[in-house]
């Protein structure tokens, strides 16, 4: 069987997954790594045609999509892409996520793809280690919040989000570094393609406008025609929130960033990952965080990686920001626009001539297996599979 099924009670919605191994393109008259073409101008080429699939698989019609590298028991790293969708039976759900594998099946040049056609191989892709290791962590768009000095608005908490930063910056040394973790590992990139609703744009607009006039000076009695100064939040926040009107008129999508491993929280591995898909030093704050699960969250982080879900964990996600989130709020946590997507949704390539990083069936005839000593079933917290289509 190439797909798992998730059934709920008679009535709900059952969901299905499927998946694609993939490798680095070696050949270079097939990878566009042409002779004397300098490595950055081969990374933007590559960013571009990944950012150009991207493009044509949006769809927000429930999808969701999910690249997962993964540090084996035999070393090196593998890379699947994992899908997700929904339908009103096991049959429909099986045949939509089928559909939509064979769809993303379409990769850029860089890449080769196979469809994973073993429930087993699947099964371990999408559920590596048995329940929730204890090493759990997310990758966040950074928050930055603060007490708002001016008194002439409706609001005394400022919240604003920092966009990732869209550069075509190389993958290598996070991959090298997943591949010399002591302890089995993988880090998922979790995408579904979102519409924001008018609401969400009615909201952004009128954030952008408060903080565009918190900006300038104000005068709260004009009987004494005292001004008072502009607030240093909303200097921050005001092209914030510019940013992210521009990332709702286009194509969005909400993101997801988990990293698991099997010891500690892979920390180190997370805010080298933050620092890749968005350099410290783009942004006055800093475009990506990286946080530890707690532990009373830690069920639920297990959850999202393996079902491709995105519940909202507070204790890691909120940033210390002192209130709780509002719904909007939390989107804008997750929303990238096209170019941020592209930025963390990277494909695996190999330089020419550079050490492979990568396990892949030239190098390895069997695929990754889970270590022996992690049982196949047990989590009572991941999706109860069952039979899905046969082909």
């Amino acid at each position: 069987m190439s797909v798992l099924v998730s059934a709920g009670p008679q009535g709900a919605w059952a969901w299905a997954w499927a998946g694609l191994r993939l490798e680095p393109e070696p050949a270079i008259s097939e990878n566009g790594a042409h002779v004397g073409l300098p490595e950055a101008q081969r990374r933007i080429e590559a960013a571009s045609l990944e950012q150009v699939w991207l493009s044509q698989h949006w769809r927000p019609d429930g999808r969701s999509f999910e690249l997962r590298y993964a540090r084996p028991p035999g070393g090196g790293v593998s890379c699947t892409l994992l899908c997700r969708m929904h339908g009103r039976d096991a049959a429909s759900a099986s045949a939509a996520a089928l559909a939509l594998r064979d769809a993303l099946s379409s990769a850029p040049r860089h890449v080769r793809v196979q469809p994973i056609e073993d429930s087993r191989e699947l099964h371990t892709a999408l559920v590596p280690f048995e329940r929730a290791p204890g090493g759990l962590a997310e990758v966040r768009k950074r928050l930055t919040w603060a007490w708002l000095n001016r008194r002439d608005t409706d609001f005394s908490l400022g919240v604003a989000v920092s966009p990732l930063v869209g550069e075509a910056v190389s993958w290598e040394p996070v991959w090298d570094a997943l591949a010399r973790q002591a302890d089995p590992t993988v880090i998922g990139v979790c995408l579904e393609p979102y519409a924001p609703p008018q609401d969400l744009h009615s909201y952004l607009r009128f954030l952008a406008q408060e903080y565009g006039r918190l900006c300038r000076p104000g005068q709260p009695n004009p009987i004494y025609q005292q001004y008072i100064a502009p607030d240093p939040f909303a200097l921050r926040a005001a092209p914030l929130y510019q940013d992210a009107l521009r990332a709702c008129s286009g194509r969005a999508y909400r993101m997801r960033i988990s990293l698991a491993a099997v010891g500690a929280a892979p920390l180190h591995l997370a805010e080298l990952l933050a620092a890749t898909i968005s350099p410290l030093n783009a942004t006055l704050d800093g475009g990506a965080v990286a946080r530890a699960v707690p532990p009373p969250e830690s069920e639920a982080a297990w959850t999202n990686v393996t079902g491709l879900h995105r519940t909202w964990l507070d204790a890691a996600y909120r940033q210390e920001v002192p209130q709780p989130l509002g719904e909007r709020e939390k989107v804008l946590a997750d929303l990238v626009d096209l170019p941020q997507a592209s930025a963390a949704f990277r494909f695996p390539y190999e330089i020419p001539g550079r050490p492979p990083l990568f396990v892949t069936t030239r190098r390895s005839e069997a695929p990754p297996a889970r270590p022996a000593s992690v049982p196949v079933q047990g989590d009572p917290h991941a999706p109860t599979f069952g039979p899905g289509d046969p082909s």
